[in-house]
């Protein structure tokens, strides 16, 4: 950690300055002290804001991590098929659970506490980021050319691609599709995520576009736009683009480029860590 900043010196006086410049000088020194000791309170603020984020989500994450691990030790027992239909119920909502805990440490600046040995498919990390999403029935995957993401990048995908499907999801009609495509390009791979929704207009788009650079700061923003914020950081890690459109018809496209140098050949067998 880097040492704590000086407050700033007093302005500099001649020795012949008369007492209306000194009164000046001395008003100007204590708004100079207030905006320092201000900015300070709110760098200490900051840091606990962030400290809290990484401990609430760890300790969410650890809790998380065990239920899934004793709902799939259930899932192999023997059950009949209802109460199988249950558990898979069950570990459903904690995937989703795990990827908002999972969340919490993103907007913290921490990285992915879940690694991926080798490449995996695209088609594989868009399935795994439907298994974290509410409505994923409501999902259909159309056209997906075959490609392979290199494993360092798998779970900050899969949690990139859910943000954005789940985002989809809930600003579309609860009777309509959200389609996913995925197409190679001259410049990488490109997933478009098309809802039908009443679609964004220009600024609305603009804004969202700047949350999703990765550039902007959630403190100061309505928490309904957190999942952007996610998304933006995840993106800005991996060096990956996101920009949301107008979808051809109506709605919103969420276009996802993953670049050239994060795509990779498959290996004999993938696995987690």
């Amino acid at each position: 950690a880097g040492e704590a900043p000086a407050p700033p010196s007093p302005l500099a006086l001649d020795g012949h300055a008369g007492a209306e410049v000194r009164d000046v000088a001395e008003a100007f020194d204590r708004v100079q002290r207030a905006a320092f000791d201000l900015a300070t309170e709110q760098a200490v603020l900051r840091r606990n804001t962030t400290e809290s984020l990484v401990n609430l989500g760890r300790r969410n994450q650890n809790l998380v991590r065990r239920q899934i691990g004793f709902i799939n030790k259930l899932e192999h027992e023997d059950a009949d098929p209802d109460t199988l239909a249950n558990l898979f119920e069950l570990d459903h909502l904690a995937t989703r659970m795990r990827r908002n805990a999972e969340s919490l440490l993103v907007l913290a600046g921490e990285s992915s506490p879940r690694t991926w040995s080798t490449p995996l498919s695209v088609t594989d990390v868009l399935r795994a980021s439907l298994s974290e999403v509410e409505e994923y029935r409501r999902v259909t995957l159309r056209r997906v050319e075959p490609a392979h993401v290199s494993g360092a990048v798998v779970a900050e995908l899969a949690h990139l691609l859910a943000e954005l499907v789940e985002n989809a999801l809930s600003f579309s009609p609860p009777d309509s599709e959200v389609e996913v495509e995925g197409r190679r390009t001259s410049a990488g791979y490109l997933i478009a995520i098309v809802d039908h929704g009443l679609g964004m207009d220009t600024q609305a788009l603009a804004e969202a576009n700047v949350r999703l650079s990765g550039t902007a700061s959630f403190m100061a923003e309505p928490t309904k736009f957190l999942g952007h914020f996610v998304v933006g950081a995840l993106a800005r890690k991996c060096g990956i683009e996101v920009r949301l459109g107008e979808a051809p018809v109506a709605g919103v496209v969420a276009r996802v480029l993953v670049p050239a140098a994060l795509l990779t050949e498959p290996t004999a067998a993938a696995a987690a860590t």
